[in-house]
């Protein structure tokens, strides 16, 4: 009686048939591809929790001088505002507390 057709066996007849050198990349890819597809189904977890929890960042855009020398900040979907040097937002910052000597005014 034959045995079934199975495609790991006949990959492992020819793995024992390839150069030392295939062997080896073989053997570093398919772990490094384990590693690399854990890492972002673990990121995508870890994002749908936090998704899941309330916990959104605030994305800025960036910072910039206007033509009256204003330093403007533009969010995702709200007009530029400018920036209160005496109460920075905390979203410049980190997760709502200011760490003095970081956001300085410029030296005018």
């Amino acid at each position: 009686m034959d045995q079934p057709y199975s495609p790991f066996a006949d990959w492992l007849s020819k793995f024992h048939t390839w150069s030392e050198s295939i062997q080896a990349l073989w053997l570093v890819a398919v772990p490094a591809t384990v590693l690399g597809l854990t890492w972002l189904v673990l990121r995508g977890v870890r994002e749908i929790i936090s998704f899941s929890r309330g916990e959104r960042g605030h994305l800025v855009y960036g910072v910039y001088q206007d033509p009256e020398g204003r330093w403007m900040v533009y969010w995702h979907g709200r007009t530029p505002q400018a920036v209160d040097w005496e109460n920075p937002p905390p979203e410049l910052i980190g997760r709502g507390s200011v760490i003095q000597g970081v956001f300085r005014r410029p030296d005018a």
